[in-house]
């Protein structure tokens, strides 16, 4: 089969024994002095393929290539550079070129890269016959590239130099949403400005994929901590236009780790609680002998109010290690607020009469109805935490002052909105601070530093939120926030609540 190899601007120099090639008698040579001769008009036959001779005087060419190339996709180009131009080389194959080899040559050399282009021309030619085959390939690899980049388990997306979004894939819009075109540090960060420390623009700045560990905020509020890897995306010259990312969700295994290391330092804690509640139950015990023994029903009266107390301490104290170390599924259902009120009341109004303690309750209804979706029996449970922290509060206190608890509920269209205050003893800044922290407690060997953390727990597993104000000897006031409709992200938690 006759074939046409073009050689321009060949030297002897180049390939001394050319002569032994096997394609000599198919070569063609050509001698151009500016890049524009570097064409193929329709008069003649068009090359199979084309070796440009590149010398260090004339490196205009590489525009050239690469117009050549993207408006003929079948033409096979291959560069030829001196050994000390390497770098030249490579940017042929940026430009285009589909191989290059250095230069001075052997013939065996040429004739390996020539027949390497002989090859790929005969696939060109034998397997896609014209242009709507190149379409269908790059249609059918298209849309392979778009299921790779919506199939893939992590949110991904595209940037450019400006910040700007430029694409993303479904999984980043399912929790994002779609914002081509608008700011990256406002859509995962919700900030103004972008980010004082940003692995995307390491990325951008030495052309290196980055790797690094943040947070970032979905679109209904639910923080993710991430470990984010960035990378390159270069253009046909090699510059880099844009950047993508890569962020693969560890916020479960990161809460793992924060609640094994507690679980840990709970062991210690607790064990040191009940061993001070266990010395407590057998002084009671002690009482009880001693007035079984003096036949003084004061003593024993005393023994067993003491242990009873010690008892209750650790079955509280027992329930609230059972609620924190176990994975309890939430069963969300319809509740009236009205009805969750008043059972709530119902389990801490013994203790408030029993210690003279006023309890009024209050309800506001300003829609149709006043129900709302919750796990009852967490929530409930969070609320009576707080209700007898206000109790002990005003015992605790005590003197001639008559002491009050309210329990109030307003609810609207969105949220229904608790309140629970207290008139007892208060808190001061560093105990305010540190109030829903784990095992901290300001009722010494009283407390287990577990019920005020969980509350808050329950009310962030219910996409909800508690705030508190206290003063000393006045007074605390805790303001709880839960959402009237479960959202999506509480049913399906997949982070933690990001707050305001």
């Amino acid at each position: 089969m006759e074939r046409v190899i073009e050689l321009i601007n060949y030297a002897e120099e180049a390939i001394p024994d050319l002569e032994q090639s096997r394609f000599y008698r198919e070569l063609e040579f050509k001698s151009i002095e500016t890049a524009g001769e570097l064409a193929f008009p329709e008069s003649r036959r068009d090359p199979d393929v084309v070796v440009v001779f590149i010398r260090k005087e004339k490196q205009d060419c590489l525009e050239r290539i690469e117009w050549i190339t993207k408006t003929d996709i079948d033409k096979e180009i291959i560069a030829a550079v001196p050994e000390d131009m390497l770098d030249t080389g490579v940017k042929t194959l940026q430009y285009g070129a589909s191989d290059f080899f250095t230069l001075p040559a052997k013939a065996r050399t040429f004739d390996f890269y020539i027949n390497r282009a002989l090859e790929r021309n005969y696939l060109h030619k034998h397997i896609c016959f014209n242009d709507t085959c190149y379409q269908s390939r790059f249609a059918r690899s298209e849309k392979n590239y778009e299921q790779l980049f919506n199939a893939v388990p992590c949110f991904i997306y595209v940037r450019d130099r400006d910040y700007q979004i430029t694409d993303c894939n479904k999984k980043f819009k399912e929790y994002f949403g779609d914002h081509q075109g608008e700011y990256c540090f406002g859509i995962l960060k919700n900030r103004d400005e972008p980010c004082t420390k940003c692995s995307l623009e390491k990325t951008f700045r030495d052309g290196t994929s980055h790797a690094s560990e943040m947070e970032i905020i979905s679109s209904d509020g639910v923080k993710h901590t991430v470990l984010c890897w960035t990378t390159p995306l270069r253009d046909s010259r090699g510059k880099i236009k844009n950047a993508m990312v890569m962020l693969t969700d560890i916020t479960e295994v990161r809460r793992l780790e924060d609640h094994l290391t507690s679980l840990g330092f709970m062991i210690g804690s607790i064990s040191h609680g009940i061993k001070g509640l266990l010395t407590s139950l057998d002084g009671g015990m002690y009482l009880m002998e001693r007035g079984f023994e003096a036949n003084s029903r004061e003593k024993i009266r005393e023994g067993f109010d003491q242990s009873r107390q010690m008892t209750a301490r650790i079955k509280k104290l027992v329930l609230d290690i059972l609620y924190y170390t176990k994975t309890r599924k939430m069963a969300w259902q319809q509740v009236s607020v009205g009805r969750f009120l008043e059972d709530t009341l119902k389990i801490v109004s013994g203790s408030a009469r029993k210690n003279n303690i006023r309890i009024d309750h209050k309800l506001e209804v300003l829609t149709r109805d006043d129900i709302f979706e919750i796990d009852e029996e967490s929530l409930q449970s969070a609320m009576v935490n707080i209700i007898e922290n206000g109790i002990e509060a005003c015992i605790d206190q005590g003197g001639e002052k008559q002491h009050w608890i309210s329990f109030h509920a307003r609810v609207d269209k969105e949220k229904a909105l608790f309140t629970i205050q207290d008139n007892g003893l208060g808190m001061g800044d560093a105990t305010l601070k540190n109030i829903f922290t784990i095992f901290f407690s300001s009722k010494g060997n009283k407390g287990t530093g577990l019920g005020l953390y969980i509350a808050n727990k329950v009310v962030q597993q219910h996409r909800g939120e508690i705030k508190v104000k206290s003063t000393q000897d006045k007074g605390t006031k805790f303001l709880i926030k839960i959402p009237r409709q479960v959202p999506r992200t509480a049913r399906n938690p997949r982070g933690m609540v990001c707050s305001n």
